[in-house]
């Protein structure tokens, strides 16, 4: 499958990319909007791709066995290298298996160097699960 599918909207590119591809790039582009709330999706290039500020912070497509994040940016590329705990970076292009989308935290490394990149405030850091309040302990 070529990266790049003839569509108008990111929607679309996602139905016709089928399964099990749709879904995992969904995951991820859901994850990635939940990150970085003011980016825009737009095709781009024949790809979904997300910006900020008008710039191109990543895109999203598909191979014939897996998916793609394009960093579309060589010193991302090799910042990241050997730094992610999930998918193999190829160029500027991080791959994974469609039935393991990216994780927000991965892409939390990721969209950081990007943004930073770009001049951009880095994301919010990921809320942290409550933890058990508590009990004082009493005087021995």
């Amino acid at each position: 499958m070529a990266r790049g599918v003839e569509a108008d909207t990111v929607e679309e590119y996602l139905d016709r990319i089928g399964e099990p591809f749709g879904a995992a790039l969904r995951t991820v582009r859901d994850r990635i909007a939940a990150i970085v709330p003011e980016s825009e999706e737009v095709i781009s290039y024949r790809v979904p791709t997300f910006r900020v500020n008008g710039k191109a912070l990543v895109g999203l497509s598909v191979t014939s066995r897996e998916c793609s994040l394009l960093l579309m940016s060589p010193p991302a590329a090799s910042e990241l290298a050997g730094t992610l705990p999930e998918g193999t970076i190829t160029g500027a292009t991080i791959h994974f298996p469609p039935n393991q989308p990216l994780s927000e935290a991965t892409l939390r490394l990721i969209l950081d160097v990007r943004l930073r990149e770009l001049g951009l405030p880095q994301t919010p850091q990921a809320p942290q699960s409550p933890q058990a309040p508590q009990t004082p302990q009493a005087p021995q």
